[in-house]
């Protein structure tokens, strides 16, 4: 009776051995799964988004300065670059009327080029000089158009 005794205590620190190696497994291998679907779960499938949607973005460069400028104003959608000091150079928006403008500037912000269109969507150019005089405009000034360079807030403003 004892030898029976002593193999049930050997079977049962055997069953009690393999109980926790099971244990063990069981728990290794349900943290590397959750590790591994964690990773994955990470990771997106295509780096690159089919669309964004923002309203606006804001390019700075080295010293944190804003550089280039895409959002909106009053429902208009604005694009703009500026100079590092933050003098703008160029600017693409749009007229009261709902016609393209875009505009370029000196270093000083002085504008040189504007190109839009007039009331009734003819295309108009105005060449301005470094006092901010319109010097040629086509057509001639007897279709003359009301657009002005666009600021840099994107509105349309005096030279």
């Amino acid at each position: 009776m004892q030898e029976d005794l002593q193999q049930l205590e050997r079977r049962l620190v055997a069953i009690e051995q393999s109980n926790r190696r099971w244990k063990f497994s069981g728990i290794v291998l349900g943290l590397g799964l959750f590790l591994a679907t964690s990773m994955a779960a990470d990771k997106p499938e295509d780096a690159i988004p089919d669309v964004i949607y923002a309203r606006k973005f804001v390019a700075v460069n080295e010293r944190n300065e804003p550089v280039a400028f895409m959002g909106h104003e009053k429902n208009v959608g604005i694009v703009s670059v500026a100079a590092a000091d933050g003098t703008l150079l160029f600017a693409a928006s749009a007229t009261d009327s709902g016609h393209g403008v875009v505009s370029t500037f000196d270093r000083e912000g002085r504008a040189l080029v504007c190109v839009s269109a007039n009331q009734s969507g003819d295309g108009h150019i105005t060449v301005f000089d470094d006092r901010g005089d319109a010097v040629s405009q086509r057509p001639e000034a007897s279709r003359r158009s009301s657009v002005q360079p666009v600021s840099s807030r994107g509105r349309s403003s005096p030279p």
